[in-house]
């Protein structure tokens, strides 16, 4: 026999196959199978779409309360895009938020309690932890895996003692680290679109779990965005209207206290007295008419103190009644302008309100691909080694490659 009659690389290949045939299909069964079997646990999900736009309004612009000159006014300074969006996506993921929509689903409609399982699996840490110790006692030293087991054994009874409340903000904190890992925040790349998604076994609460979260983060971002006005307003004109009432009172007070009633009326009566006793005095001289001169000229001067200290009081109330309608026009302007930014502020669109398929996801088809590519691949590594490992020939065609000999005959060897 010649090198030519054996020159086909296929018939290698196919000898090699044959002779390893038992070998390459239980590397490859093995795995598959093993994949096969895990794509039965994961259970049917509902995934729940959603998607926003962001648009660059007024919250984004930096309004500095001083210019870049002395008289000009003052620049506003917009923020970077990028900044822009990466907030947004940031206040999505806020773990508050998440807390918020966890509690207005419902703990337990989103992620039921197990039950009192801890009850349960105290007899067994127990008497897990009573093996430790007969075997390894805790004043010898033991390797560092025990040591680790047996932390975490104490660490689960210490779990079990806490309080009812304790253990509640626990699941709690649990339930919002899982609503994180299911909640999928997309940038879209060179643009201003955010595709958000969440999955859940239960469809209505993966749609209403991402509608919660849209009308959370819009009612933060507003918090977060919107500088008001009408606040310090408001304290303001609380003020100056306490003072008004004050004035007011204190006027009134006066009044009452000193029987005033019409000070020029007053004045003008004592003054016609006066008027009347002067020409009295002058036809007759009597002590009576000198002392009533008197007692008119002593009331005379205790009301014009008195007019002096009316008109500070009517001063006073005057003011605070001018600085009461400033306030209060101020107020109704910073309301009007708190109003028309509260309209503006939302930029952020919902382009495609939460929805989620009839059909749930099912993870059994892509496990079983992975599977089969993965067994692919571990049946090609164990040929691999097989081919690097064997130290025979298997063709003509490899002997006569590697010795630079004709092959004269091949026997076939049967058992």
């Amino acid at each position: 026999m010649t090198i030519s009659a054996y020159e086909s690389p296929k018939r290698e290949i196919l000898v090699f196959y044959y002779k390893y045939r038992r070998r390459l299909i239980l590397a490859f069964l093995l795995p598959f199978l093993t994949f096969v079997a895990v794509s039965f646990v994961p259970k049917p999900r509902y995934d729940a779409t959603g998607t926003l736009v962001v648009r660059l309004g007024s919250e984004y612009v930096y309004q500095p309360e001083v210019g870049a000159g002395t008289n000009g006014p003052a620049s506003p300074i917009p923020f970077d895009r990028d900044q822009i969006y990466k907030a947004e996506v940031a206040i999505l993921g806020s773990h508050d938020l998440h807390q918020q929509v966890v509690k207005s689903v419902g703990l337990d409609r989103m992620y039921p309690q197990s039950g009192d399982g801890h009850k349960l699996l105290t007899p067994l840490r127990n008497e897990a932890l009573d093996i430790l110790d007969k075997i390894y006692p805790e004043d010898e030293e033991a390797p560092e895996a025990v040591e680790t087991i047996r932390s975490n054994l104490i660490d689960y009874d210490s779990d079990t003692k806490l309080s009812e409340e304790e253990r509640a903000q626990r699941r709690l904190d649990t339930a919002v680290e899982s609503f994180g890992k299911r909640l999928t925040i997309e940038l879209g790349k060179e643009s201003a679109v955010i595709n958000v998604s969440f999955s859940h076994r239960d469809r209505d609460v993966a749609v209403e779990a991402l509608d919660d979260l849209f009308t959370f983060y819009m009612e933060k971002r507003k918090q977060l965005y919107l500088e008001t006005r009408g606040g310090l307003a408001k304290d303001e004109e609380e003020k100056t209207r306490h003072r008004a009432s004050s004035a007011q009172a204190a006027v009134e007070n006066f009044k009452r206290e000193h029987q005033i009633y019409s000070l020029p009326d007053q004045r003008a009566q004592l003054l016609t007295q006066r008027d009347d006793v002067r020409k009295q005095m002058t036809t007759i001289s009597n002590p009576a008419l000198e002392d009533k001169l008197r007692n008119i000229t002593a009331q005379l001067d205790q009301l014009d103190s008195l007019d002096r200290e009316n008109d500070t009081l009517q001063h006073e109330l005057q003011v605070a009644n001018d600085e009461y309608a400033l306030y209060t026009h101020k107020l109704d302007e910073a309301q009007a302008y708190d109003n028309l930014e509260r309209a503006r502020a939302g930029s952020v669109r919902i382009i495609q309100p939460p929805s989620a398929p009839p059909e749930p996801k099912k993870l059994q088809s892509l496990i079983l691909l992975i599977g089969f590519i993965l067994s692919l691949i571990f049946t090609a590594t164990i040929a691999a080694i097989a081919e690097f490992s064997r130290s025979g020939f298997l063709t003509p065609e490899r002997l006569e490659r590697n010795l630079g000999l004709p092959v004269l005959g091949v026997l076939t060897l049967r058992k």
